[in-house]
């Protein structure tokens, strides 16, 4: 894994959300539209302004085995850069006249699903978050005309996108240690975890959704092509290793 493009990434991108500058103006949305895309805002705001204590806690383990060197410092920055998206995020609600988030329910389910199992498991969670992450800011951004949500949408969306790529690269290598039937199995429960969680969260932004004229259903339709869109790729690095004389076997579809 090539850790120093990812601690050279975050430590410029990072920069970019704490600098960026939104629009002028007061919001022109009518309030039928701003409240629930406000009070959506507000939701993801809480989620990404956690410190990822976990998340550090398993770089740590992680970081001296050899294709991971350098792993710790890039989490490091990756949670920094998560914290510079609810910083940008607040910036935004308050442009929306919403009011900052201290706890909500989903919020608080997907903390406790983080620490249910071991500290692999967190990062689980974390991926599945992003993948629907990615769906939800594509779709703002492609469906809000108010300028300061798509322009915020849309740096949300590439910062996730590269989230993402971050997140695949890892599994490449982690999913080498494991046997044929083993990543199998990962791969079941995986899309498992991610079915519940795109579920949870379509149903609790069913209003912002629903003002944006998008359906949960097509939502969640959308989170699942994400999601194979990412399984596809994830099989891709893998086969490619295999190929060049690693002796790993390709990730299996559930």
């Amino acid at each position: 894994m090539n850790t120093q493009y990812w601690i050279n990434h975050y430590e410029a991108n990072t920069r970019l959300n704490d600098t960026m500058k939104l629009p002028a103006g007061p919001c022109e949305l009518p309030d039928a539209i701003r409240e629930p895309i406000a009070r959506s805002l507000a939701v993801f705001q809480l989620g990404e302004s956690g410190g990822g204590t976990r998340l550090k806690r398993y770089a740590k383990v992680i970081a001296p085995l050899a294709q991971f060197s350098g792993y710790q410092r890039a989490i490091d920055l990756f949670v920094a850069e998560e914290q510079s998206h609810a910083a940008l995020l607040a910036r935004l609600i308050t442009y929306l006249n919403q009011p900052q988030l201290h706890k909500q329910w989903t919020n608080s389910i997907f903390r406790w699903a983080r620490n249910l199992v071991n500290l692999e498991f967190n990062i689980q969670i974390l991926l599945t978050a992003e993948l629907v992450a990615e769906v939800y800011f594509g779709l703002l951004y492609l469906r809000c005309t108010d300028p300061a949500v798509k322009q915020v949408s849309h740096k949300l969306l590439r910062d996730e996108m590269k989230h993402l790529e971050f997140q695949r690269q890892f599994l490449a290598e982690r999913l080498q240690d494991f046997t044929p039937t083993t990543r199998r199995l990962w791969c079941l429960q995986f899309r498992l975890i991610h079915r519940f969680v795109s579920a949870v969260v379509s149903w609790d932004h069913r209003d912002c959704l629903k003002a944006i004229e998008i359906s949960p259903a097509a939502f969640r339709s959308r989170c699942t092509q994400s999601l194979e869109r990412f399984m596809d790729r994830l099989e891709t690095k893998i086969t490619k290793a295999s190929s060049e004389g690693l002796s790993v076997q390709p990730v299996l579809h559930a």
